[in-house]
């Protein structure tokens, strides 16, 4: 079968994800991969923000670190905010930072 050419927007897409990926910190990179690895849907894969803590399991996340996943458009708010509380789930353009910058080394 043939393989279709990215489209123009879909070449910016990527491009610009891949700027997302090498802009992330290693911490950064490390909580996408923690995220990625949980099955879509599974609790344990939430970032749980909350009057400026946030914990990804049980593993406490500075509010910067949320911050910084939002700007790059790394994290979606997974059915908005309930009692005061957050939770954010990795959406694609997450997965493909976390992976670009796997294949970075």
């Amino acid at each position: 079968s043939m393989t279709r050419r990215p489209t123009r927007a879909q070449r910016k897409a990527l491009t610009q994800i891949k700027a997302a990926g090498e802009a992330l910190t290693p911490r950064q990179v490390y909580i996408l991969e923690t995220m990625a690895a949980v099955e879509p849907g599974d609790e344990a894969g939430e970032l749980v923000y909350e009057r400026g803590v946030a914990f990804l399991g049980d593993e406490r996340i500075a509010a910067r670190t949320v911050f910084a996943l939002l700007r790059a458009c790394a994290i979606s708010l997974d059915g908005g905010e309930i009692g005061g509380v957050e939770r954010y789930c990795i959406n694609e353009t997450g997965r493909a930072a976390a992976q670009a910058a796997k294949e970075r080394g």
